[in-house]
């Protein structure tokens, strides 16, 4: 048997980046077209039904794995290899009760949710959504499993695989039932057997049952992604040698290992879904207070997006409107960087699990520094990029919905802003889950969910600010997360990590970018309409990144070591230019 490859911190993350950015590209041809196509009535059902479908999502992704992949780390790290396999088929068992039961509350609860919600509209969108809350679960013993053992190809796989169904299927659904039930009412003014008095009222039917369409898209997705780590498993193995399963080794009976896994899973798994605290949050809380803002002044709320047209827009539908604006945009875009980072948290979780339990400080602080800096030089050019082109960029992608896209644009400034705290937050969390305090992110994430939804019930429910407030709440809550998290994580492992490099030279770098990007968007203005001017300029505000990375030194040796050929990117760094001297 040919022994299994073990991925450096940098070289696994580097593996999950690579196919965070094919599923964030493939996910951005699925729904940016699916925004066009729906509208924000229709983003609107379908951002409900995911919101509710998100914690589970977490949960599979980041937040059962990591108890997994911290279990198998630890009895890969001590040679206890037969307690690895005996931990997966103990976590199949666990995860296939989990998503059996969350299935049934999402299916046959559906109606009880979104009339909570205050979001009738998405009840068909959430009943499409429930069998995904199986597959993905199914998924996670095998990603927890892999990642423990420094294996990141099998979380890889599976997330590509997902995405690329979604887009086929989902996309495809939706745009059939889309014309389908538009077709139906041109022609003799019915929407699937019920009749509509207008366009308006029909055009929102139809974007119901597309809503569910797409859903069911995800659901394929989750069900594909399932087979297809499941047969990578019986046909490659784990690549564990019969040499270390017969090695002489402490075996842990089962009951001891259920106990120990539930112990690490239960705080973990409530870490990473109190993380998606603020989506629940916004659910729950941003419609309903739209709507007594609305009661309150309807004209407020209309005056305050005074480039968008929203005159057609009546009382009763503008709640799920600006919604469906907010989250299939705004939130969308400024979804994009956390997305990768929290790759960066998984594929860091081992080698600083091992490097905690084995009291090798020096590899720790090592881990640590690293992953602090390759998150901020990820997070602070997209969010202040996403913040001072927010409108360019939103005309770019949606320039056939402009009063969506005028309602998004100020959401996204204070959104991108957002994304420089929040994309620190998962890598910060799985390193204390690391070390041993699982249950200290979710404290925090808590208290700081609390503040988020205290902003959240004032600032919407006022008419002039509406939903801005859910973006200036999630702004506060995750400056919080960031700061707390990161102290705390300091004050634990006794690391004071060099300041500079990880979070100053990164900020001066990232700082030129959107600089640069911002000058560059107004100077082309003069020669291409503004939509297609922040494409030259972005591209112009990446080379200056760059440029600053390499001049400023900003990516240390050391990190360019953990990638796959470092010693030859390192040979190749030393002949680059700098104007300050080298790490």
């Amino acid at each position: 048997m040919t022994k299994r490859t073990k991925h450096s911190f940098l070289h696994g993350a580097l593996i999950l980046t690579a196919a965070a950015v094919i599923v964030k590209i493939v996910g951005a041809l699925f729904k940016i077209p699916l925004n066009i196509i729906i509208g924000g009535d229709g983003m609107g059902f379908f951002s409900t039904a995911y919101e509710l479908y998100m914690p589970v999502y977490v949960l599979s992704n980041a937040g059962l794995p990591v108890a997994i992949a911290r279990v198998v780390a630890e009895c890969s790290a001590s040679g206890r290899y037969l307690d690895a396999r005996k931990t997966l088929r103990l976590a199949n068992i666990i995860f296939l009760i989990t998503g059996f039961t969350g299935f049934c509350i999402m299916f046959f609860g559906a109606g009880v949710l979104v009339d909570f919600i205050g979001n009738p509209g998405a009840y068909l969108a959430v009943r499409a959504m429930a069998p995904t809350v199986f597959f993905v679960c199914l998924t996670s013993a095998y990603r927890g499993y892999y990642e423990g053992l420094q294996n990141m190809y099998p979380t890889a796989l599976s997330q590509v695989v997902e995405v690329v169904t979604k887009l086929v299927l989902g996309f495809g659904l939706a745009m059939f039932i889309y014309n389908a039930g538009m077709n139906g009412f041109n022609l003799n003014g019915t929407v699937f057997g019920k009749a509509y008095a207008d366009f308006d009222s029909a055009q929102i039917a139809v974007a119901q049952y597309a809503a569910a369409g797409a859903i069911l898209g995800v659901s394929a997705g989750a069900l594909f992604s399932a087979l297809a780590v499941f047969l990578r498993h019986k046909i490659f193995g784990d690549k564990i040698t019969p040499e270390e399963l017969n090695a002489p080794q402490t075996v842990m009976r089962k009951r001891t290992l259920i106990k120990k896994i539930v112990t690490i899973a239960i705080p973990v798994a409530l870490g990473s879904i109190v993380g998606q605290l603020t989506g629940i949050i916004d659910l729950f809380s941003v419609l309903n207070r739209l709507g007594h803002a609305a009661d309150l002044d309807f004209s407020a709320v209309i005056g305050a997006y005074k480039n968008a047209d929203l005159a057609g827009k009546n009382i009763e539908d503008l709640p799920n409107f600006l919604f469906g604006c907010y989250k299939g945009m705004a939130v969308t875009l400024y979804n994009l960087i956390p997305t990768f980072t929290v790759a960066i948290g998984i594929s860091a979780l081992p080698p600083i699990t091992v490097a905690w339990t084995s009291k090798n400080m020096t590899a720790l602080k090592r881990n640590v520094e690293s992953v602090l800096r390759v998150t901020m030089l990820l997070a602070i050019p997209a969010g202040i990029g996403l913040s001072v082109l927010s409108g360019r960029i939103l005309m770019l992608l949606f320039g056939s919905r402009p009063t969506e896209a005028a309602v998004a644009a100020p959401l996204l400034t204070v959104l991108g802003i957002a994304v420089v705290f929040s994309s620190a937050c998962s890598p910060i969390n799985s390193m204390l889950q690391a070390i041993g305090h699982a249950k200290l992110p979710v404290k925090i994430m808590v208290v700081c969910a609390a503040i988020k939804l205290l902003i959240n019930y004032e600032l919407v429910g006022i008419p002039g600010i509406n939903i801005m407030g859910a973006a200036i709440g999630t702004l506060v809550c995750y400056v919080l997360i960031m700061v707390i998290s990161l102290i705390f994580l300091l004050k634990i492992t006794r690391i004071n990590p060099d300041l500079k490099s990880v979070f100053l030279m990164p900020l001066i770098s990232g700082l030129i970018c959107a600089a640069v990007a911002y000058c560059c968007a107004n100077l082309f203005d003069l020669f291409m309409p503004a939509r297609f001017s922040v494409v030259p300029a972005i591209i112009a505000g990446i080379i200056a990144y760059f440029a600053a990375l390499v001049l400023l030194r900003v990516i240390s040796e050391e990190d360019l070591r953990m990638l796959p050929n470092g010693e030859k990117l390192v040979a190749f760094y030393k002949k680059l230019p700098s104007i300050v001297s080298r790490h």
